[in-house]
C-alpha cells in the first residue's frame, strides 16, 4: 500500500437529498501540496467536510487518513489536520485574547474553557513568534484587524504541528498587501507541513503547490501536477469562462481571453 495523508475513493455525498459530491477519487500523498479549485457551489466545502470526518460518503465510498484503514474518531483527525478559513474567523465570536485563541487550538474549541499546561502555553507562544505576531498576545481578538485575526487563527492551526494544513479560501476579506504577506508566510510554512489550499483565485496558488484538483458540479473535473493543470483550456473549461494564464515568479494570473 502506497503512503497517503488522505485517500478518498468513490465518495458520493448527499445533502438534503441532493448529490453534493459524486464519485470522488482523490489521494493526497507525502510531499504533495494541493490547490483545490472550483467555482462557488462546485463542492469544495463538502469535500473539506469529508477530509475532517464531518461527513461520510454513502455505501461504497471510503475516506481514510494517514496510512490507516481504521476509523479512530474525529479527535485524532483534528490533532493532525490544521484548519484556517474566513468563515471560521467570522464564527469565532469569543472576545478572548490573541494568545488564548491560539491556545484554544489544543482543544478544538471556540474560546478557552480548559486549563492550559505550561508546555501548551510555550508552544502557542512559539507559533505566534514564528508568525511574528507576539504583539497580539494580549490584544482582544474581536478588536484585531481582519488580517491580524487571520494570522492568529493560522497560529492556532499550527499548535499541534499538523501533518496537513487545510486553508479554505484563507485570503477572503484581506486587502492586497495583507494577502501577499499572508501568502508569503504560507510559502515558508510549506517547508514544515503539507497543504491543501482551497480557492477560486488562481493568483493565490503558491509556488509551493505541486498539484491541482478541479471540482465542477460536485465532481473531479481534472487533477494532476500543477504545471499540467494550469493551462488555458483546462482552466477555462473548469471554470466555464474563456481565460488566459500568465506566469510570473512562480505565480499564475488569469485574465479574460481576447477574441
Amino acid at each position: 500500500m502506497s503512503a497517503f495523508l488522505v485517500q478518498i475513493q468513490n465518495a458520493t455525498v448527499y445533502l438534503n437529498d441532493t448529490p453534493a459530491l459524486k464519485a470522488v477519487d482523490w489521494t493526497v500523498r507525502p510531499g504533495e501540496n494541493w490547490a483545490l479549485v472550483g467555482n462557488n457551489g462546485s463542492g469544495k466545502t463538502t469535500l473539506l467536510k469529508l477530509i475532517f470526518g464531518e461527513l461520510l460518503p454513502i455505501d461504497g465510498g471510503t475516506v481514510h487518513w494517514f496510512n490507516s484503514r481504521t476509523w479512530n474518531g474525529l479527535a485524532e483527525i483534528r490533532e493532525q489536520v490544521g484548519y484556517v478559513s474566513a468563515e471560521y474567523q467570522e464564527n469565532y465570536d469569543r472576545n478572548v485574547t490573541g494568545l488564548e485563541v491560539v491556545e484554544s487550538g489544543f482543544f478544538a474549541s471556540i474560546g478557552l474553557w480548559q486549563k492550559v499546561t505550561g508546555p501548551q502555553k510555550q508552544r502557542a507562544q512559539e507559533c505566534m513568534h514564528l508568525l511574528e505576531i507576539e504583539y497580539l498576545g494580549s490584544k482582544p481578538f474581536r478588536s484585531m484587524s481582519y488580517g491580524e485575526a487571520r494570522r492568529v487563527l493560522l497560529a492556532r492551526a499550527l499548535v499541534h504541528r499538523p501533518a496537513l494544513l487545510v486553508l479554505d479560501e484563507p485570503c477572503t476579506g484581506l486587502d492586497i498587501p495583507t494577502r501577499e504577506r499572508f501568502l508569503e508566510t504560507l510559502q515558508i510554512l510549506s517547508q514544515e507541513t503539507q497543504m491543501i489550499y482551497v480557492t477560486h483565485h488562481i493568483e493565490e496558488i503558491l509556488p509551493a503547490i505541486t498539484h491541482v484538483l478541479y471540482l465542477k458540479d460536485g465532481q473531479p473535473f481534472r487533477q494532476g501536477k500543477k504545471d499540467a493543470m494550469l493551462q488555458d483550456e483546462i482552466l477555462s473549461e473548469a471554470l466555464g469562462h474563456p481565460l488566459t494564464l500568465h506566469q510570473t515568479n512562480g505565480r499564475y494570473w488569469a485574465a479574460n481571453r481576447r477574441g
